[in-house]
């Protein structure tokens, strides 16, 4: 589990001893196609995943700007969930199996409370997510200038 934590961005700058800890709150699991691994808004959960192998798709139902399905594709090593760990609210998006998917879940609750006993570890993973949230942004806003553009608004 250690060598899989090591190569996600969010967990860059940790030590061994660290991510060992990490490994702790972390177990993998398998998916099919099809198959929902996080559902729109459903219960409050602080979990998040990592994905291993496969493909799954963001998908919301929930938004009068549009009038089907949003759906982002997001492929291996990306981490999802993390708007609902820190947040601790309802998931503002689905995701939903492309193909078969192997995924790490990260019991957040759990992560949570060792970032908070461990600054140093705390502060890493929170620049990494912020880095990560920044770039999603960007990339949001460039998908919404470009939906405005199409549409003269």
């Amino acid at each position: 589990m250690i060598s899989e934590l090591e190569q996600i961005s969010m967990f860059k700058g940790l030590s061994f001893d660290q991510l060992e800890k990490i490994s702790t709150f972390c177990e993998i699991q398998q998916y099919y196609e099809g198959d929902i691994l996080i559902k729109e808004g459903g219960d409050i959960s602080e979990d998040m995943f990592i994905l291993l192998t496969g493909t799954v798709e963001i998908v919301s139902s929930n938004s009068v700007a549009t009038s089907s399905e949003v759906v982002l594709s997001r492929e291996d090593k990306e981490i999802f969930g993390e708007i609902g760990w820190l947040g601790k609210t309802r998931r503002t998006a689905g995701v939903r199996c492309n193909t078969e998917v192997e995924a790490i879940r990260i019991d957040g609750a759990r992560l949570m409370a060792y970032l908070e006993e461990e600054p140093t570890a705390g502060f890493q993973v929170m620049r990494q997510i912020a880095t990560l949230l920044a770039k999603r942004m960007e990339e949001s806003n460039r998908l919404l200038k470009q939906l405005l553009w199409n549409r003269d608004i």
